[in-house]
């Protein structure tokens, strides 16, 4: 996640609208995502045994909603291959991360009495260190290596790419999906994120699926989803005794080969669409305040004290209400976090921050990645 998100912090050139879209919807899907757990519907939902179709909707979107990781991480690679890398923009997102955690913690501090301390305010300033954010942690390790990546995707015969690719995903994907275990403990961190990153470079320099058309990869994520769904519902209800040990939550993990699917598909979906002038306009507007919806929502206090519980009343309600009052929250929160980060991009524009790190840069480095530029 980075200015227009994680890949714009390697300074993306041009930009593809369809591929913004996709990360503000993935954005979206976080939030839901988060909603729906900690948001304590889901919760609710399976303690009290509630009414079959109230309870595998909401877990329905669940399903939907949790390869949006995986969608981020994929547009990373897809973006990054050709993008400017630049250690000035990943200084930047630094920036614009310790803002918030900074801001957030010295408001609860001084608001909410008891819910924070002087302890965590200090710790506020140094988030990668604290592991404050897992996503955000992951990826500045990962940004690293990006250069290295790059020169292997661009360098490397696409068979041989190909093959290594499809290695890494069987042994970092397949294999877990089949055990149902991390093995290698490569969930959640930078690993799995380079792994991504290389199979986005590699749909991005090569294609995938190139003859089939936008509904049908639509078609593919969805399919994903319930064939997801079916296998939760069928260990639940007992048609799979072989599963039962590994409970319902078999593949509704970011290294399943579904949640991979979810995340392939979703991706080469908004690769083949085209926007309307209106609806780029929209993109171009909320696509720089997609990595600070993340930092606000997912912010320790804004979760424990704002998100916590925050879904659970939907639980008694019909299912379209009970969709609708989730999506509806999520809405809010997505738009509440936007619009606070346009207090942020004006204080950060007045300063000039971005332009004062890239003369840094420049002044310390020289042009040390302008070859390494799109090629």
């Amino acid at each position: 996640m980075s200015d227009n998100s994680k890949a714009a912090v390697c300074g993306c050139q041009q930009r593809n609208y369809s591929i913004d879209a996709l990360r503000i919807l993935s954005m979206f899907m976080v939030v839901t995502a988060h909603a729906l757990g900690q948001g304590g519907i889901l919760d609710v939902l399976d303690e009290t045994g509630a009414f079959f179709a109230r309870r595998e909707a909401a877990w329905i979107l669940e399903i939907a909603a949790y390869s949006s990781v995986n969608c981020y991480a994929l547009i990373s690679g897809y973006v990054g291959i050709n993008a400017r890398y630049r250690y000035s923009n990943l200084a930047l997102l630094w920036l614009r991360v310790v803002f918030y955690t900074v801001g957030i913690t010295l408001f609860f501090f001084l608001v909410v009495p008891g819910a924070t301390g002087i302890k965590e305010l200090i710790q506020s300033f140094f988030p990668v260190t604290y592991g404050d954010y897992w996503y955000f942690t992951s990826y500045f390790a990962l940004f690293f290596f990006i250069p290295l990546l790059n020169l292997v995707i661009h360098q490397m015969p696409q068979k041989q790419l190909k093959a290594v690719l499809v290695g890494i995903l069987a042994v970092f994907s397949f294999l877990p999906t089949v055990l149902c275990r991390d093995i290698f403990g490569t969930s959640s961190n930078a690993w799995w994120l380079m792994i991504l990153y290389i199979a986005g470079g590699y749909i991005k320099k090569y294609g995938l699926f190139q003859n089939s058309r936008a509904w049908k990869m639509l078609l593919g994520f969805w399919g994903m989803v319930f064939m997801t769904w079916f296998v939760k519902v069928g260990i639940e209800a007992g048609f799979f005794p072989f599963l039962k040990g590994f409970g319902g939550k078999y593949l509704i993990h970011h290294m399943s080969v579904t949640m991979l699917g979810e995340g392939i598909f979703l991706l080469l979906f908004f690769e083949r669409i085209r926007m309307s002038s209106v609806a780029e306009k929209i993109v171009r507007f909320l696509a720089p305040m997609t990595f600070s919806v993340y930092i606000i929502h997912a912010h320790p206090l804004f979760w424990q004290y704002v998100l916590a519980g925050i879904t659970a009343r939907y639980a008694h309600f019909p299912v379209p209400v009970e969709i609708a009052g989730i999506l509806l929250t999520v809405s809010a929160i997505y738009l509440f976090c936007s619009l606070l980060d346009l207090v942020r991009e004006w204080i950060f524009r007045g300063l000039k921050l971005g332009q004062h790190l890239s003369a840094l840069e420049e002044k310390c480095l020289g042009r040390l990645w302008q070859n390494g530029e799109k090629r």
